[in-house]
């Protein structure tokens, strides 16, 4: 038993390794990225999905977001979802002998992500023009922030141009739509700018230091913590197949997947279907061990969107537009699972 925690523990650095390499090349390629993402248009989906393969589910937290406030459409949403790779590419690569897996995986996410994010956005029209108009009349302007999922936000800004009043834009969910009033509110906002001067002054190195201090939070902190947070699922997920595989037996367990294969595709997609980044690892884990096929993996991770399913139901006002997005990445993920789990014969790649 002894071996098992310790080979559980080595795996397991390995991974943290790989992870922690990837968490602060994104923490430090993030600000050029926030400045250059534009959700806008017809290269949306295009867009979206290619920024979903990087390893974490920020941006399926800021696409979600997006959608809420209208920006977005349900089509490029999706897309997002079926595409994000969570923590699947550094598991991966964490195995020398599977690390080209990964490659096919992703490569197939991204035509998945697009083909069903263009494909939703021609059947919803209304959808797809009440977005287009939103966008046109919205004063809002976003920047992303990526980073891993708690920390991903959409930091908006508002360059205070003459609102639509129009029903659609009303009924948005863009905050700051409204907050030009006249030029006398101008004009008054510029005489209490001129009165709290010296008390800025006053506050510059204050906030010199601040921004210091954040600076180290946002580039080393978080991902730091980040990176020990998987480390910590991945060891117990280690260790729990560890003992399964010394009680048990692994060429038990593979004869018991191997009758049951037919259920697999759907027992990856429901893993997905759950909002951590646990899903990823464990699917990860269970096709490098064998326990899962090429196709049932694919399709799980095209399921798991990270916590962006969690933030969609967190807008109670629209629970029934929201069980349809989750019921058709759903369904579109099975439908990925099964159809790839026969091409490959419910088995894994060769290569």
């Amino acid at each position: 038993m002894a071996d098992v925690i310790i080979d559980a523990i080595l795996d397991s650095l390995k991974i943290f390794a790989v992870v922690a390499l990837f968490t602060f090349i994104i923490a430090a390629i993030e600000p050029y990225l926030s400045k250059k993402i534009r959700l806008h248009g017809k290269l949306a989906p295009l867009i979206g999905v290619s920024i979903s393969l990087l390893p974490q589910c920020g941006f399926s937290v800021v696409a979600t977001d997006l959608y809420k406030k209208h920006h977005i459409t349900v089509g490029t949403l999706i897309g997002v979802f079926l595409a994000t790779s969570d923590e699947a590419l550094p598991i991966f690569l964490s195995y020398p002998d599977k690390a080209l897996h990964i490659l096919p995986i992703l490569a197939l996410k991204f035509a998945i992500g697009l083909i069903f994010g263009y494909l939703i956005d021609f059947i919803c029209v209304k959808n797809r023009r009440s977005v287009q108009h939103h966008v046109e009349h919205c004063n809002d302007e976003y920047r992303i922030r990526l980073m891993h999922c708690d920390s991903a936000e959409l930091v908006v800004t508002n360059d205070c141009k003459e609102a639509c009043a129009c029903e659609e834009c009303v009924n948005s969910e863009c905050e700051s739509r409204h907050n030009c009033e006249c030029e006398e509110h101008h004009h008054h906002n510029h005489k209490q700018e001129k009165k709290v001067g010296i008390l800025s002054e006053y506050l510059t190195n204050y906030t010199k230091k601040e921004d210091k201090k954040k600076k180290i939070d946002r580039f080393f902190i978080h991902p730091l913590l980040h990176s020990l947070e998987i480390f910590i699922y991945v060891l117990i997920v280690n260790i729990i197949f560890g003992i399964i595989i010394y009680y048990i037996g692994e060429d038990k367990i593979i004869e018991f997947l191997s009758v049951n294969k037919y259920l697999a595709p759907l027992f990856a997609v429901i893993i997905g279907a759950v909002p951590n980044c646990v899903s990823s690892i464990v699917l990860s884990e269970l096709y490098i061990m064998g326990g899962l096929g090429f196709g049932a993996t694919l399709g799980g991770l095209c399921m798991n969107a990270g916590l962006g399913i969690l933030l969609l139901f967190k807008d109670t006002k629209h629970t029934k537009r929201n069980v349809i997005i989750l019921f058709t990445t759903f369904f579109i993920s099975l439908f990925v699972a099964y159809i790839f789990s026969l091409i490959f014969s419910f088995g894994a790649m060769n290569f």
